[in-house]
């Protein structure tokens, strides 16, 4: 887990998710000047932040101190350099 994608972040697959929600609403945004397609990446913010959370405690319980130095190793938990 310490290569590739996954040495940016734990959870660098949810970073995509929101990545492709944005992109998917931004025309929207621009072509109409409201705000509201923005509630669709918002919406995946929402359910990964604390899923992320939970998939962290979950982790250390199954994993124990591999777990804890993983996270020594990968400190930023969806946005790399970030969050």
């Amino acid at each position: 887990l310490c290569s590739g994608f996954w040495k940016l972040s734990r959870h660098i697959n949810y970073l995509g998710e929101i990545v492709q929600a944005l992109a998917i609403a931004l025309p929207g945004v621009v072509a109409t000047g409201q705000l509201w397609g923005l509630a669709y990446p918002l919406y995946y913010v929402c359910l990964f932040v604390p899923r992320q959370k939970d998939d962290d405690e979950a982790c250390k319980a199954k994993y124990g101190a591999v777990w804890d130095t993983y996270v020594k190793l990968v400190p930023w938990r969806i946005v790399p350099g970030v969050w």
